[in-house]
C-alpha cells in the first residue's frame, strides 16, 4: 500500500480538498480522507502543500504508433478513404509510446487514433502511457470511430484523382457508408462485411463518431449530413467552435478541441475563447487535446494547450476537467480513469504547484496503476 499524506487534491470533478490523504492498494485508489491509517504500508508520501491532480488524458493523439522522426508510420492506411474496419490497437508499440515519456508531464492515458485524414479512418483506442505490453496498457478498445471532412482529406486524395477531391465528395462517402451499413443491418441473411460490422457499433450507439473538422461551416455541414442518423457525434479539432453549437449538437456527445501550440497555424485565429467559456459554463462536454489534422507529438503539448485556455479566461478547475474527467467521459472510460475517486485506477500526479496556473510547477511524482513512474521506470524505451 501507498499512503499519500496531506496534499491539496483537485479531484477532476471540480472539488478541491486541502490536507487530504489518499490510500493506494495495488493498482486502485482504496480510500480518500483525513488522517487515514493503514497497516502493511510499503510507502508514505508527504504531500503537504503539494498539488495532487488526476492523471491527464489526451483525447486523441498518435503516440505509440509513430517512431522517431515520424518515419515508422503504421497509422495512415491511405489506400482507401473509407476504412472503418481498421483498428489502431494493431499499430500500438509501447516502446514508441515511451519515446516521448509523456507521463513526465502528467499524461497517464491517451486516446490513440488511426488516420485523421480518411473520411472514415477506423477505430481509436485508449491506452495508459506506461507499461511493458500493449494489452496491459489498453484501457478500452474501439473507443471511437474516426472520421474527417477537413481540407487535408481533399489534399490527400485529390492528387490521386480519387474521391474526395471536394468537401461534397467527402460527405458523399461518409453518408453512403452509413446508409449501406444500415441496409446491411436490416438484412436477415447477409454475407459478412467487416466495414459494415464496424459501422454498426456507431449506428447502435456503442461508440461515438469522432469527426475531424475545422470551421463553423464544417460543423453546420456535419449537422445537415447526419440529421437522418441517430448516432453520437463528437467534433474534433473544432477550431471554429461557436456559442450556438448547442443547437447543432443537441443530444450528442461533445467536442474535443484541437492543438493550438503551433504558433504558425492559421487555425489558431479561428478560436473564440469567449464562446468556449460560455459553452463550458453551460456544462457542455468539451475536452482539450493535441488533435487536429496533424496530432502533436510533444510531451508538453497537452499541458501547454490547457494553459492557453486558462490564460484566455477559463477557470483552472474547468480547464482541469477538460483534460481529465471530460475526456474520460467522451471516450467511455470514466469508470476507470479521469478523476481521483475511491475504486478508480490509481493514476494521479503530485506537483509543486498547480501546473495549469504557473509555469514554475514541477511534477514530483506520477502514478500509473499505483506505481510512481518517475522513480521506477522499470521498462526502458528502446529509443
Amino acid at each position: 500500500m501507498i499512503l499519500i499524506k496531506k496534499g491539496i487534491l483537485h479531484d477532476g470533478n471540480g472539488s478541491v480538498l486541502d490536507g487530504v490523504d489518499i490510500l493506494i492498494e495495488n493498482t486502485l485508489i482504496k480510500d480518500i480522507g483525513y488522517d487515514l491509517k493503514a497497516s502493511d504500508l510499503t510507502e508514505v508520501v508527504d504531500a503537504k502543500d503539494k498539488v495532487i491532480l488526476p492523471g491527464f488524458i489526451d483525447s486523441l493523439n498518435v503516440w505509440g504508433c509513430m517512431g522517431p522522426g515520424w518515419g515508422d508510420n503504421d497509422l495512415n492506411e491511405h489506400s482507401n478513404p473509407v476504412t472503418p474496419a481498421m483498428d489502431v490497437v494493431y499499430s500500438f508499440d509501447q516502446d514508441s509510446m515511451m519515446f516521448q515519456r509523456v507521463f513526465e508531464y502528467g499524461v497517464t492515458s491517451a486516446g490513440i487514433t488511426p488516420s485523421t485524414k480518411n473520411v472514415i479512418g477506423g477505430n481509436a483506442a485508449v491506452f495508459k502511457t506506461y507499461g511493458d505490453h500493449p494489452y496491459k496498457m489498453l484501457v478500452k478498445e474501439k473507443a471511437a470511430m474516426i472520421s474527417s471532412i477537413t481540407a487535408e482529406t481533399k489534399k490527400l486524395y485529390g492528387p490521386k484523382n480519387l474521391t474526395p477531391m471536394t468537401k461534397m465528395g467527402a460527405f458523399s462517402l461518409l453518408t453512403e457508408a452509413l446508409r449501406k451499413a444500415l441496409e446491411y443491418k436490416g438484412k436477415k441473411e447477409k454475407d459478412y462485411n467487416g466495414d459494415y460490422e464496424a459501422l454498426l457499433k456507431v449506428l447502435d450507439k456503442e461508440m461515438p463518431l469522432f469527426i475531424n473538422c475545422s470551421t463553423k461551416a464544417d460543423m453546420d455541414a456535419i449537422e445537415m449530413a447526419l440529421k437522418d442518423f441517430d448516432i453520437d457525434v463528437v467534433f474534433t479539432g473544432a477550431f471554429g467552435i461557436h456559442k450556438d453549437v448547442t443547437k447543432i449538437l443537441g443530444r450528442r456527445t461533445g467536442i474535443v478541441l484541437g492543438d493550438l501550440t503551433c504558433a504558425m497555424s492559421y487555425k489558431n485565429s479561428m478560436v473564440d475563447f469567449s464562446a468556449i467559456k460560455k459553452l463550458v459554463e453551460e456544462d457542455m462536454d468539451i475536452a482539450i487535446s493535441s488533435c487536429g489534422d496533424n496530432a502533436a507529438s510533444g510531451k508538453e503539448s497537452l499541458l501547454w494547450n490547457a494553459i492557453l485556455y486558462y490564460k484566455n479566461g477559463l477557470d483552472s478547475e474547468d480547464v482541469l476537467k477538460m483534460i481529465t474527467s471530460i475526456p474520460s467521459k467522451i471516450l467511455g472510460v470514466d469508470n476507470r480513469i479521469g478523476s481521483v475517486e475511491i475504486g478508480k485506477d490509481a493514476d494521479l500526479s503530485i506537483w509543486s504547484a498547480n501546473p495549469i496556473e504557473t509555469y514554475a510547477a514541477r511534477a514530483e511524482a506520477v502514478y500509473i496503476n499505483g506505481e510512481n513512474i518517475l522513480n521506477s521506470r522499470r521498462v526502458a524505451s528502446c529509443w
